[in-house]
């Protein structure tokens, strides 16, 4: 018995884009809150056919670059980097408020409040990076209790628990073979 697929045959499968997958493409970038309901009825399609082309990899593939080309580069930036902008601008602008000549105590100890943060002072610092590779540290762990379990000794007890061998574990002339 054939498994039964969990989606079309079709599915993500585009073998060349057309004038309408392009114009699909454009209309995305210039309407970003438009549904595949929206664009079904736009082009004649079903929402089928549209969500099909928008899984195929030549459609990504094209809508990704066709995006680079249009949005604009502040649109595009990362949200670290947006927010770094706003940190720099946030801060000249604190600095413009603490030189002048009367200051309300609240700006000045948010001003500390925001240079110790920044600086890693008064129980401010960021976590430490786990060090190196976790994975093959989880790898080389995973490894030693693997061989301390398959010395003990048959009959034991380790960390409350009795070792009992099973069938797979015994050698092939203690198994009846």
């Amino acid at each position: 018995m054939i498994a039964a697929e969990t989606h079309a045959p079709t599915m993500g499968k585009l073998a060349k884009l057309r004038y309408s997958h392009t114009d699909m493409i454009d209309f995305i970038i210039a309407n970003p809150q438009v549904s595949q309901g929206d664009l079904a009825a736009r082009y004649g399609y079903s929402q089928s056919w549209i969500s099909n082309v928008m899984a195929s990899d030549a459609w990504k593939s094209q809508f990704a670059s066709r995006r680079a080309e249009v949005v604009d580069p502040v649109l595009g930036l990362s949200m670290n980097e947006r927010f770094e902008a706003m940190a720099s601008r946030s801060l000249e602008r604190l600095m413009e408020r603490l030189d002048a000549p009367a200051v309300s105590d609240n700006v000045i100890l948010k001003a500390v409040e925001l240079g110790a943060k920044a600086m890693g002072v008064g129980g401010n610092a960021p976590p430490a990076a786990p060090p190196g590779d976790h994975l093959a540290v989880l790898a080389a762990r995973l490894i030693e209790l693997q061989s301390k379990v398959r010395t003990i000794p048959q009959g034991a007890v380790y960390e409350n628990v009795e070792v009992v061998p099973q069938a797979g574990d015994l050698p092939a002339h203690a198994q009846g073979q």
